[in-house]
């Protein structure tokens, strides 16, 4: 049963952390307890065909209990922010009619700030466009592509680096779509939230060495569980069915190449897991200034710690 609060808001339970921090294992173990539903906040476990390398949950566990927004998305198609938060919106919509506990789970920034604080109003962009916008900036480049940009509207290329591809394609599309640039849109304040429900924040922050030391754990295990052949598989896939490959999972670019016989399996592990702090780093970065929680945890959700763990959540944030 959760509580009820003064303004008797549907409760939804929201669970980050860093990579390898223990966030799925509390979620379902919270799910089982308060007979809940997992929703995923990991964008690259949207994706079907790396699931034991994006480390989603396996057969036993989609058994047990319902998960969201896991494992649906084939590798090629582009899935963005917004297209996520309608999906999401819609699950706790779908909990709320049947009084289940919704548990958001994962560790992408930008779905969470996108949750939690609410989505930027964007005109929606015609594939056709954002594949014309992909080619001239292959054709003349990232710089000349900056300058071009530029000449359009200076904010078009505000806080932009001239290098960097993403956020330049970006803002160009928007211009291109609507005559205003990102920074103008965004000034607007046009935003789209989801104010009617009580959002109970749980974070779990352990010390960085004891993360990256899960993550080389991690690492071998998905290994022996069969990420290579995942690998092998999705190039396959990639050749034969002639689409580029939009998933940005750790790990798959460094055993492609161990296939490709650049790399031997000693030096991909190092990259990928050189790859994976990097990434804890920044969300350690993020989860420090953005991200105000209602409960944090200084250690990993494990065995050892699971029963303080969901008594100070019982405690604070639910009831029996």
């Amino acid at each position: 049963m959760l509580k009820k609060n003064k303004e008797n808001k549907f409760k939804i339970l929201v669970i980050a952390g860093p990579t390898a921090s223990g966030k799925s294992l509390l979620a379902f173990d919270l799910a089982k307890k308060y007979k809940g539903i997992i929703i995923n906040a990991d964008s690259q476990q949207v994706y079907k065909e790396l699931p034991i390398l994006s480390s989603q949950p396996n057969k036993k566990d989609y058994n047990e209990i319902s998960h969201r927004l896991f494992n649906f998305l084939d590798f090629y198609k582009y899935f963005s922010v917004n297209q996520w938060f309608k999906l999401v919106n819609k699950e706790i919509k779908d909990a709320k009619k049947k009084n289940i506990l919704p548990i958001i789970v994962g560790g992408t920034g930008m779905y969470l700030n996108t949750l939690l604080n609410g989505l930027k109003i964007l005109p929606e962009i015609p594939m056709d466009l954002r594949n014309k916008g992909k080619k001239l900036l292959e054709n003349i480049g990232s710089k000349n592509f900056f300058n071009e940009l530029k000449k359009k509207n200076k904010t078009c290329v505000y806080k932009i680096n001239p290098n960097d591809k993403t956020r330049l394609l970006r803002s160009w599309e928007i211009y291109e779509v609507s005559n205003k640039s990102i920074y103008e849109i965004n000034k607007e304040k046009k935003i789209k939230k989801l104010d009617s429900y009580n959002f109970c924040k749980i974070l779990i922050f352990p010390p960085r060495r004891e993360i990256y030391l899960n993550c080389k754990k991690r690492w071998n295990e998905m290994i022996k569980l069969g990420a290579m052949e995942e690998v092998k598989l999705l190039v396959e896939k990639e050749k034969k069915l002639n689409k580029k490959i939009l998933i940005k999972t750790i790990g798959y670019k460094e055993l492609k190449n161990f296939l490709l016989k650049k790399n031997n399996m000693n030096k991909s592990s190092e990259l990928a897991l050189q790859a994976t702090k990097n990434y804890a780093k920044r969300q350690y970065t993020w989860f420090k200034h953005q991200f105000s929680a209602n409960i944090i945890f200084k250690k990993r959700y494990e065995q050892i710690t699971k029963k303080i763990f969901l008594k100070k959540i019982q405690d604070k944030l639910l009831t029996n």
